[in-house]
């Protein structure tokens, strides 16, 4: 309701309360009119009228007052919507924001892996870089993402990542936690072909299968999986990394 509105509704209001104070005022006078002109009928048109203007002034102060308190909920209301418009939009941004950071970390991170298996020697400190880089990459998106967005909805946002779009099925409508989110964002890259996700909640557990080609450096990908406490079946055509957490 606008400001305009409320104005409008507050002179109607006192435009009634007039009128109802000079059709008390007209009734008087002729009620005392039609009856005895004695000295007793000429008083009664006093204590009416002054009845009559306490009346209209009480009302008049209490639609007054009526119209601050609900103008001043109508602006209290409006500064809540615009706070809570603000607020959506600054989450919306840090989730952008937070999006192309883990990206560009997760990227990094990757590259430190290739690095370590290219370098034997200076494996053991890439590798500490990397359980580092790692771990700052679970707090962005512990603070981030707020672990409430489906399995696909992971899969979904893991897309631009991958080498190629993967195929799900199974119970992937199911909340993602974080340490699946994580489980994902991670292993999933390395696959270097498509990928089938299955995920099942059967026996009080989440589970969810991640099954495609071997890669050409297998060892990342059972090292990254077993970060995860995942593990990683190994067959002549195709591997198989299963993870695994109760509901």
């Amino acid at each position: 309701m606008g400001l305009s509105t409320l104005r409008w509704r507050f002179y109607v209001l006192v435009g009634g309360a007039i009128s109802l104070l000079l059709v008390t005022l007209v009734t008087t006078v002729l009620s005392t009119q039609v009856s005895s002109g004695g000295s007793w009928a000429r008083l009664v048109p006093i204590p009416a009228a002054a009845l009559a203007v306490v009346v209209g002034v009480v009302a008049v102060l209490t639609l007054t007052r009526w119209l601050d308190e609900t103008r001043d909920r109508i602006l209290r209301e409006n500064r809540s919507t615009e706070q809570l418009v603000r607020l959506r939009e600054a989450d919306r941004i840090a989730q952008d924001l937070g999006s192309t950071t883990v990206r560009d970390l997760f990227g990094i991170s990757l590259a430190l892996q290739s690095a370590a298996a290219r370098h034997p020697s200076a494996a053991p400190a890439l590798r500490a870089v990397t359980a580092d880089m790692d771990r700052v990459l679970r707090e962005i998106r512990s603070h981030v993402f707020n672990g409430d967005r489906s399995i696909v909805d992971v899969i979904g946002a893991l897309d631009p990542e991958l080498q190629a779009r993967p195929s799900i099925e199974g119970r992937v409508d199911l909340k993602a936690p974080l340490a699946l989110e994580s489980f994902l964002r991670d292993v999933m890259p390395l696959f270097e072909s498509s990928v089938r996700v299955k995920a099942t909640d059967e026996d009080g557990r989440l589970r969810v299968l991640l099954t495609g080609t071997q890669p050409d450096d297998p060892t990342v990908l059972k090292e990254t999986a077993a970060d995860h406490n995942a593990t990683t079946t190994f067959e002549p055509d195709h591997v198989t990394v299963e993870w695994s957490a109760p509901l």
